[in-house]
């Protein structure tokens, strides 16, 4: 039997201004939501017997200092995630941690060392990364630590580790196919919901719970980075859905839901079916989900409004049918028209989310986004900057072009101010001013402005209004 272990687990800080940069203003719709990867890690390590601890420093939560929990707790392996623009804050994390538990081992984990793994552990302050799905794989890793000393870590698949002056990646880990035998994740070693502050144009009710109901994506757009779920989708079964909400809703005091999918309605007989079981069980709470313009129907829309849904948000990319070939998108601006009208003509809220700037990106495509967002019934418009990150199809094709990133800089997609990638076909500062303007002429037009005045239903979601106001007022 594997000897009981305290493990600590840490979700860095990351200051706004590391994420929105110039774009200061930005940080009023900062989207924080609970960590649901180290809740996951939480919750299996729990269940083999180990003693557990989360910091989440992106939380609006009072935490004692670093070193009294670490005295207090005296942990056996301490573990750090991060993300590529993360990865600067998790390694100032590390050296504090290894000042102050020098013996003990720091392993990393996330979207970061999983798609740059050999560059991720160059930075020579873990022992271990993670690669993928980490819920089998933390669990065995406990397994193989005695005496603060891990050992025949080549057994061990899904992992990069030291070996002497050099770095051994072992086999990657099989995906994990029955999503139900993960237990609920670990929110009561987070901060309470209340803590947290999604990005004001996602909620009316506060506060979210934030729910995957599958893992993977089938699509193969150029700009995204699947490597942690790859891109076969596994589903929980919808009676263990149900069950999460319920848990959410009665024990976590959630008052609404996020499914945060990356296409919720994949499976639109499956989505029919979760609808259904939230009108039988009467679970009448606000809640809203992602989706793909392929994957939704008329019908479908409305049954979804029926069961609670008040917002989908749908990744359109573009108003131009040449950049949708381009990002590998599958659909064209009429398919994304017909599927903004279908959620509309449903009753529904409409998040569109845009990629700009990337390869092959020219200032007429530029003004075919934002024409299509002017001329739809949108919502919500994101316009979000092409940032290059590892694990892309973009990416590879960026630095076999001879393309070198250096992502300590700016690397985030809300800093309009720094641009790690612009094409060759887009002038720097027209680009950076578009933007910005952007953003404006979408949002500050009277016509809108009195539209979202009208759509608001609650106090928390007219807080939250007033917040994205001034943000883009101040870009």
């Amino acid at each position: 039997m594997t000897e009981h272990l305290n493990i600590l687990l840490i979700n860095p800080p990351f200051d706004p201004e590391e994420s929105v940069g110039e774009s200061s203003s930005v940080r009023f719709v900062l989207n924080i939501t609970p960590p649901l990867g180290l809740a996951y890690l939480g919750a299996v390590l729990e269940r083999a017997g180990h003693g557990v601890r989360i910091i989440d420093y992106t939380a609006r939560y009072p935490y004692q200092p670093l070193a009294e929990i670490i005295k207090e707790f005296q942990p056996d392996i301490i573990g750090l995630t991060a993300t590529t623009p993360s990865f600067e804050s998790t390694c100032r994390m590390a050296e504090i941690l290894s000042s102050l538990r020098p013996t003990t081992p720091l392993l990393l984990g996330g979207a970061h060392v999983t798609c740059a793994a050999a560059s991720a552990m160059e930075c020579g302050l873990f022992e271990i990364g993670v690669i993928g799905e980490g819920e089998d794989t933390i669990v065995e890793l406990a397994e193989h630590l005695k005496d603060g000393v891990f050992s025949e870590l080549n057994q061990v698949p899904g992992i990069i580790f030291r070996e002497g002056e050099n770095f051994r990646q072992t086999p990657p880990r099989p995906y994990i196919q029955d999503l139900d035998s993960l237990p609920f994740p670990a929110y009561h070693l987070l901060p309470p919901l209340s803590h947290y502050h999604p990005t004001p144009a996602s909620y009316r009710r506060l506060p979210v719970g934030i729910l995957m109901t599958s893992r993977g994506c089938p699509f193969h757009c150029t700009f995204c980075d699947r490597s942690i779920f790859g891109n076969t989708t596994r589903f929980h079964s919808t009676e263990r859905v149900l069950a999460e909400v319920e848990w959410m809703i009665n024990e976590l005091g959630a008052e609404e839901i996020r499914f945060f999918d990356d296409t919720f309605t994949l499976k639109r007989d499956r989505a029919a079916e979760i609808c259904a079981g939230l009108k039988e069980r009467h679970l009448n709470i606000p809640w809203t989900c992602l989706t793909a313009v392929k994957a939704v129907t008329p019908e479908l829309l409305k049954t979804m409004k029926a069961a609670g849904c008040w917002q989908v948000l749908y990744g359109l990319e573009s108003g131009d049918d040449r950049m949708l070939v381009l990002l590998g998108k599958g659909n064209s601006v009429e398919a994304n028209r017909n599927a903004v009208k279908w959620a509309k003509d449903a009753g529904l809220e409409i998040r569109g989310d845009f990629i700009v700037g990337t390869p092959g990106e020219t200032m007429e495509s530029l003004e075919k986004t934002l024409k299509f967002t002017l001329e739809s019934r949108l919502d919500y418009a994101h316009f979000n900057k092409f940032t290059p990150f590892p694990g892309t199809e973009l990416y590879r094709r960026l630095v076999a072009d001879g393309y070198s990133f250096d992502f300590t800089k700016g690397c985030s997609i809300l800093d309009h101010g720094a641009l790690l990638f612009i094409p060759k076909s887009l002038d720097r500062e027209e680009y950076r001013k578009w933007l910005d303007l952007a953003f404006k002429k979408f949002y500050l037009r009277p016509t809108h402005i009195l539209k979202r005045l009208m759509a608001i239903r609650t106090w928390p979601q007219f807080k939250g209004q007033m917040r994205g106001a001034f943000a883009i007022v101040g870009l």
